[in-house]
């Protein structure tokens, strides 16, 4: 299990040798910022090198989140504003297909003590393919770390779960992974960030270098607009 630290905001173990110098000083710049930048030199510089790393973490399931009913009336804390997670449109940008939001409400996957939260789900025309953006608040930066260590304690005993190392530079800490389900793959990132935890899941798509960039840029992405409505 790795997992990507850095003071104050985010930091991480080295990247391996394999990868591009040119994708190591961008990474460590911080300059990452906007669409057209990750997916375009953040996405030729890590093709090859996302071939041959694999994650250390298997957030819950796009298939199996359930933002709406029961499980989410049971999720302690109120619901948070959808200005906390990315629009459809942004999730477009670096996934064309995911062209509709399907269901939105409470994050029934949540852990500890959460004040408020939110997930939202967008797929596909035929939803087969799901894109969950959840985004947890918590009372105080202690109370948001005690929930990303479970969450993390969790991610271990996953079953199917594939571990994966690379310097992801979303929040303070941040750990990404893959989880195996039948013939289906599930890919996933959480982050902690001050008293928020925010997370992306991929299901219905192939675990390609490609995807697992997109997903990278959009857990970004929902940091940054989770940061911003929270006033941080």
């Amino acid at each position: 299990m790795t997992a990507s630290h850095r003071p104050g905001r985010c930091s991480a173990a080295p990247l391996p040798d394999f990868v591009p110098r040119r994708m190591i000083d961008t990474l460590r710049s911080g300059r990452m910022g906007g669409a057209d930048n990750i997916m375009g030199t953040v996405r030729r510089a890590m093709l090859t090198a996302l071939l041959v790393v694999l994650v250390a973490f298997a957030p819950p399931a796009a298939g199996e989140q359930s933002p709406t009913g029961s499980a989410a009336s049971n999720v302690p804390g109120g619901l948070l504003p959808l200005n906390f997670v990315v629009t459809l449109r942004l999730v477009n940008q670096f996934l064309p297909e995911i062209v509709q939001l399907a269901s939105t409400g409470k994050n029934s996957t949540a852990v500890g003590n959460p004040q408020a939260t939110r997930a939202v789900i967008y797929a596909n025309d035929d939803k087969i393919k799901l894109v969950t953006i959840t985004v947890d608040r918590y009372g105080s930066a202690s109370d948001a770390a005690a929930a990303y260590q479970e969450a993390l304690a969790k991610s271990k005993a996953a079953p199917g779960f594939g571990p994966i190392s690379i310097q992801l530079n979303v929040g303070e800490q941040a750990f990404a992974g893959t989880s195996s389900q039948g013939d289906e793959t599930h890919l996933g990132l959480g982050a902690l960030d001050g008293e928020l935890i925010v997370g992306a899941t991929l299901a219905g798509f192939d675990a390609t270098p490609d995807n697992l960039i997109n997903l990278i840029g959009l857990a970004r992405a929902e940091d940054a607009a989770a940061n911003a409505a929270a006033d941080r």
